[in-house]
């Protein structure tokens, strides 16, 4: 087993590929100290680290630094014993499940870099000018806000002073907190809003308060889209633009209830009175999970480019927001449109045609009498069936003649023929070469087909009353 000690030394020089502010942020969270410390170090002066390693220790904190884009090497400890010691330690307890937290210096939770503790609620600036401010050797007081509880026992050694000053400096070595992520993540007009939002913030919670966003009045599906909340600005497109406009195109169509025209002007009122009176609520809790999303998807934080870019205020999206509306809205018109003249036509054909029976009417003298509807009525179907009976007659015995000429081959010339040759050849009863109204058929052919004529009601042919039936035979 090696028994020797070896100390690790920071070259000065970033592992390609890794940012600057992410390898500051990553060496403060690993020695839990100021990250202004190490800027000198990371701007090519090296820095060695006073801690004494054995041989495995050193190759894994080499590694860890390199992982969060600091080169290192490793030297062995004897050849270091007459330099003066760099200041920089390791800390107690190395956890590297905990990247991106910081831990309270009263209670000892662990959470996202802030001002304040989301579990005991002290205020770390004042938590820290009271600590110093105390006698050597008196426990600190901690402020009237934060509840009576045991610090966490914690073993004494050369880290406690580090240990002490470290929230103090690290909120003033200019490391991303969460406040300043989110006025960078507002963009313009950022100190209205960043005030609502600090109103809001119960700790990691947002909770819901009621406010007032005076350019949601006039759309909020457009003030959502301005402010980027895709996700909300769908919600709000299909309840503020959608709905309305299917009720009210509904409501101006025939034959659909006129109240629907009633209820998509209400909608489009109470749109306008409830999203303007919560979106500042829900968009700081957009904000607040949006920075903390980007922060986990980070190897330490999310930079100031990232968050400045992802919030904000897009002009474009306005822009899109406003002509999807026009589109959208156009075209549920034209849809409903379509739709509605459909079920018109499907409900006019499928309703029964009425029947209009005329008024009796009392004859004059001298004019022959009126029948009465009954008989009219009786001698339409009287007609009708003649027609009927024509058509099926014509039909049958179209067939007829034409297996006639099939079974007779070419022996049979249909143009020499006339119908009472026919009659007598196939042979047809007296009844079967009559229409329905007496009058004898008609038997005409060009030699490719023949044709069967009935002369109609008016018992003239060559009249547009005229019943045919043509059949062409095959050769």
């Amino acid at each position: 087993m090696d028994s020797h000690l070896y100390q690790v030394v920071m070259t000065g020089r970033l592992v390609p590929g890794f940012a600057r502010e992410a390898a500051l942020a990553g060496l403060a969270r690993i020695f839990e100290t100021s990250a202004a410390r190490f800027k000198p170090t990371l701007d090519g002066r090296e820095c060695r680290i006073d801690d004494r390693l054995p041989a495995e220790q050193a190759a894994a904190l080499q590694r860890r630094l390199e992982s969060i884009g600091v080169e290192a090497r490793i030297d062995p400890a004897n050849s270091t014993q007459t330099q003066s010691p760099s200041g920089v330690t390791l800390p107690n307890r190395l956890d590297s499940s905990d990247p991106g937290l910081m831990r309270c210096p009263a209670c000892g939770h662990q959470q996202l870099v802030a001002k304040r503790c989301d579990e005991c609620g002290i205020v770390f600036a004042d938590y820290n000018r009271t600590r110093a401010a105390s006698t050597i050797g008196a426990p600190p007081r901690a402020p009237a806000s934060a509840p009576k509880r045991r610090s966490p026992r914690r073993a004494s050694g050369i880290h406690d002073s580090a240990q002490a000053k470290w929230a103090e400096e690290w909120l003033d070595d200019g490391l991303p907190t969460e406040q300043v992520h989110m006025k960078l993540f507002i963009g313009p007009h950022a100190p209205q809003l960043f005030d609502v939002c600090q109103r809001m913030m119960l700790g990691r919670r947002t909770r819901m308060m009621l406010t007032w966003a005076g350019g949601a009045v006039i759309s909020p599906f457009l003030w959502a889209m301005y402010r980027k909340m895709w996700g909300w600005g769908a919600v709000i497109f299909l309840v503020e633009i959608l709905l309305p406009v299917v009720l009210i195109t509904l409501g101006s169509k025939q034959g659909m209830p006129g109240r629907l025209v009633d209820v998509g002007l209400i909608l489009l009122v109470v749109n306008r009175l409830i999203w303007p009176a919560i979106l500042k609520s829900l968009y700081c809790r957009h904000v607040r999970r949006t920075i903390m999303q980007m922060n986990r998807m980070s190897p330490t934080f999310a930079s100031d480019v990232q968050v400045a870019n992802r919030g904000g205020t897009s002009r474009t999206s306005l822009l899109v927001g406003v002509v999807l509306a026009m589109v959208v809205s156009l075209l549920a018109w034209s849809v409903i449109d379509t739709l509605h003249a459909q079920w018109l036509a499907a409900a006019r054909a499928a309703a029964p045609a009425p029947i209009v029976v005329p008024p009796p009417s009392v004859p004059s003298p001298g004019e022959p009498p009126v029948e009465s509807p009954a008989a009219l009525q009786n001698q339409a179907l009287v007609e009708e069936n003649k027609w009927v009976a024509t058509r099926n007659r014509l039909r049958q015995l179209g067939q007829r003649l034409s297996v006639w000429f099939a079974e007779g081959g070419s022996g049979r010339d249909p143009s020499g023929l006339d119908l009472q040759a026919i009659a007598a050849a196939v042979p047809l009863a007296e009844g079967e070469t009559v229409d329905g109204w007496g009058v004898p058929l008609l038997y005409q052919s060009d030699g490719r087909g023949f044709q069967l004529l009935s002369a109609g009601p008016d018992g003239q042919f060559g009249s547009p009353d005229d019943v045919e039936y043509r059949r062409i035979l095959e050769p």
